[in-house]
């Protein structure tokens, strides 16, 4: 069966944590890129300025990365929909992050890998991409601050619950769905679908309600459960969902991909809807549309 999961924050840290493991201190040896509209907006248009070129880190705000490597230019990289990172090793070992298409044993490059980046010793980093919706963008390490700004991406969902706590008030001022509020990048960065149906079932809050409803209680609860949902999805290197199942790893996901499934904590059937074209899970009778 085919695993379907758009990169989350988890799942970008992972790719994070793979590349720069596997690949720092390496030297890009060669480039093939068969699809240069991944460069579409990069200051500068071409890969080519990279090879010869070691990599020195690679760093990540919410779901962008950046490669910085010895020449004082870095490659910033979004996997949007459905990017993969995949890393081989010299010695047959594959690691993977991202999307699970091309299949973890299929042959690479797959039909849908774009760039093979050769590192010296043999090991290559190859980016695929089914939708074709990701992006690179070559640039002085010197701008990348810039470009990160010019997000305008809210506090990392990573952070201390305290460091977030200022979201609260925000959120008194919001009249949309606290889910469609917490998928906004600019107001916390690094949520997506999977892990915001965590957070709000963890906070005991119906994702269809206004923001502006919430209690102070209500506010704060979701605010501490932001951190644990990106935590517990870090510590599987993102979740798993089959054919639009989850499959959890001790008790999490609790709710998202579970629809008819008994909740975890009362046995309620899980319940699927849409909210703000999203397709949202959660326990009706842990998370009340009105407040108990």
């Amino acid at each position: 069966m085919l695993e379907h999961r758009v990169p989350e924050l988890p799942e970008v840290e992972t790719a994070r944590r793979l590349l720069e493991t596997h690949l720092s201190g390496k030297q890009i040896t060669g480039i093939d890129n068969r699809l240069p509209k991944l460069l579409r907006d990069s200051p500068v248009p071409t890969l080519d300025v990279l090879v010869g070129q070691r990599l020195e880190s690679v760093r990540r705000q919410a779901k962008v990365l950046s490669l910085d490597f010895s020449s004082d230019l870095s490659m910033m990289m979004h996997l949007k929909l459905a990017g993969q990172v995949a890393i081989f090793l010299p010695d047959g070992t594959r690691h993977f992050a991202g999307h699970p298409v091309p299949k973890y044993d299929d042959p690479f490059p797959h039909k849908s890998t774009h760039i093979d980046f050769h590192f010296g010793g043999g090991t290559i980093f190859y980016l695929s991409d089914i939708r074709q919706f990701g992006w690179l963008r070559v640039m002085p390490t010197a701008d990348t601050a810039a470009a990160f700004a010019a997000f305008n991406f809210g506090p990392e969902g990573t952070s201390d619950p305290e460091l977030l706590r200022p979201l609260a008030a925000k959120m008194q001022t919001r009249s949309i769905p606290i889910k469609t509020l917490l998928l906004d990048q600019t107001f916390v960065a690094g949520l997506g679908n999977i892990y915001v149906d965590e957070a709000l079932f963890k906070a005991r809050v119906h994702p269809g309600r206004a923001a502006s409803s919430l209690t102070k209680p209500e506010r704060l609860r979701v605010i501490d459960a932001i951190p644990y949902a990106l935590a517990e999805g870090l510590k599987q290197g993102g979740v798993k969902v089959i054919n639009t199942r989850a499959v959890p790893l001790d008790g999490f996901p609790a709710v998202h991909g579970r629809e008819g499934e008994p909740c975890v904590v009362c046995g309620t059937s899980i319940v699927k809807i849409r909210v703000g074209q999203r397709g949202t899970y959660f326990c009706p009778n842990c998370q009340p549309e009105q407040r108990k």
